[in-house]
C-alpha cells in the first residue's frame, strides 16, 4: 500500500505495486512473469540448440540403389537408422560422402521401397554394439540471444498550494498520481513487449535504447511464420500452426491476439458442429459465454488460453510459451520513485523510473505467428 511522505527524500521500491497492478490488467504482461535480474544494458541469455534430426530425399530412389542424396548430409553418420515419412522401410547409413549416404536398404527385416525426392528422412537413433570405444558425438555450443534494457519514466509534478488543500477523495494526492503514473508506465511496458524493436546506439547514450518486444523476436525467417495473406482465421490455420511448434519441440500455452481475431475465434463454436474445439466458462452470476481456451486437434492436445490484450493488432495472431517468457528487471534498477523537486521551487516532484527488458527464448522454436489476416 502506497503511504504518506514523511521524508522529502524517501525512496521506495515499488516493484511489488507494479506487478499488483499489471496482475489486474487485461494486458499481455499480466501473464509474463518479473524475474531474474539483467547485469548489463546488453541482456543476454543461453540458448539451447537442438540437434536436427529430420531432412529430406533430394531425389528419387528405386528399391534396389543403395546410395541416396539428402539435402544436407552433415546431419548424418555411420551407423544412424533413418525412417521416412509414408514408407515402412527402414535403412542403416553404411557411409557418408558429402550430401550422399551409402545405405543398406531394408533393414531389421523391413521391406525396400521406392522413394520419392522431397519425402522427410527421419534420424530414428544410432545404436552402439558391445564392448564399443569412445565416440566422438555431434554436439552444438549453445547458442545466446540478447535484449536491451529499456529505462521506463515519469515524473509527477503537484504544487504545494494543492497539496495543502483538503480533498474528499485523496488523501495523499501526489501518492495518487504516483499510482496513475505506474499504471501508465505498466501499459508502456505491455506496448515495449509487444511491439518493441530493439535498438540501441552505443556511440551515443544520449539516444534512448529500446528493447525488443514478442513481435520482434518471433516474426523472423526460420520462426513459426504463417502469412496469411489476407485470408481469414481457420482453426485449420491456428492447427498447422500448433503442429509445426510441436514438431519444433514446442508446447504453446497462450493465444495472444486483438478484439477482432479473438471475436473470430468465439465463432468457431457456432461452426463446430458436434465436436466443439473451444472451452467456455459458464456462471450462474451472468449470461452468455465467453471463450477462454483453444484446444489443438492433435491427441492429447496442447491447450492454450486465450488473452485478448487492445494493443494487440487486428491482424495478428501469437502462439506463445508463457515459460520461456521473463520481464527482466536491471539490477537495482526495479520500479523504484524518488524526489526530483528542484532547490526552492514552489511543487513536490516525485519521479517514478524503472529499467527493464524482455526475455524470449527459442523463439524460433517455441512460439508462433499467423500474420496478414482478414
Amino acid at each position: 500500500m502506497l503511504t504518506t511522505y514523511s521524508f522529502q527524500n524517501l525512496r521506495r521500491d515499488l516493484s511489488e505495486v507494479l506487478a499488483t497492478i499489471i496482475s489486474s490488467q487485461p494486458t499481455f504482461i499480466s501473464k509474463i512473469p518479473i524475474v531474474g535480474r539483467a547485469l548489463n544494458y546488453k541482456h543476454e541469455w543461453v540458448e539451447d540448440v537442438i540437434e536436427p534430426s529430420e531432412d529430406v530425399l533430394a531425389a528419387d530412389i528405386t528399391d534396389t540403389d543403395t546410395t541416396i542424396t539428402v539435402d544436407d548430409g552433415s546431419k548424418f553418420s555411420t551407423g544412424m537408422i533413418l525412417g521416412f515419412s509414408g514408407y515402412d522401410e527402414q535403412m542403416k547409413v553404411i557411409s557418408v560422402s558429402g550430401d550422399s549416404l551409402t545405405v543398406q536398404r531394408g533393414y531389421g527385416g523391413t521391406t525396400a521401397e521406392s522413394m520419392s525426392a522431397g519425402t522427410k528422412v527421419k534420424i530414428l537413433y544410432k545404436p552402439a554394439a558391445e564392448g564399443s570405444e569412445p565416440e566422438d558425438s555431434s554436439w552444438d555450443e549453445p547458442g545466446t540471444e540478447f535484449n536491451y534494457t529499456q529505462i521506463f519514466s515519469r515524473t509527477v509534478r503537484v504544487s504545494n498550494t494543492a497539496r495543502s488543500s483538503r480533498h474528499l477523495v485523496f488523501e495523499d494526492i501526489i501518492d495518487r498520481a504516483v499510482r496513475d503514473s505506474i499504471i501508465k508506465l505498466g501499459m508502456e511496458m505491455n506496448a515495449a513487449a509487444i511491439f518493441g524493436r530493439r535498438y540501441a546506439d552505443p556511440s551515443d547514450p544520449s539516444v534512448p535504447r529500446t528493447m525488443g518486444g514478442v513481435l520482434y523476436f518471433i516474426d523472423k525467417s526460420g520462426g513459426n511464420v504463417h502469412d496469411a495473406a489476407g485470408a481469414e482465421l481457420t482453426t485449420d490455420m491456428m492447427n498447422d500452426l500448433l503442429e509445426q511448434i510441436a514438431k519444433r519441440g514446442g508446447q504453446p500455452n497462450l493465444i495472444l491476439v486483438g478484439t477482432k481475431q479473438a471475436r473470430k475465434i468465439s465463432s468457431f463454436n457456432l461452426t463446430s458442429g458436434s465436436a466443439p474445439i473451444v472451452r467456455t466458462r459458464l456462471t450462474d452470476t451472468r449470461t452468455g459465454a465467453a471463450v477462454y481456451e483453444f484446444v489443438g486437434d492433435l491427441p492429447l492436445g496442447m491447450i492454450e488460453t486465450i488473452v485478448v490484450d487492445v494493443n494487440m493488432p487486428d491482424d495478428k495472431l501469437l502462439f506463445l510459451d508463457t515459460r520461456r517468457l521473463a520481464l527482466v528487471p536491471m539490477d537495482g534498477r526495479s520500479l523504484s520513485d524518488f524526489d526530483a523537486t528542484p532547490t526552492g521551487a514552489d511543487f513536490t516532484a516525485r519521479r517514478v523510473l524503472g529499467e527493464y527488458t524482455l526475455e524470449v527464448r527459442n523463439a524460433s522454436q517455441a512460439h508462433g505467428l499467423i500474420k496478414n489476416l482478414g
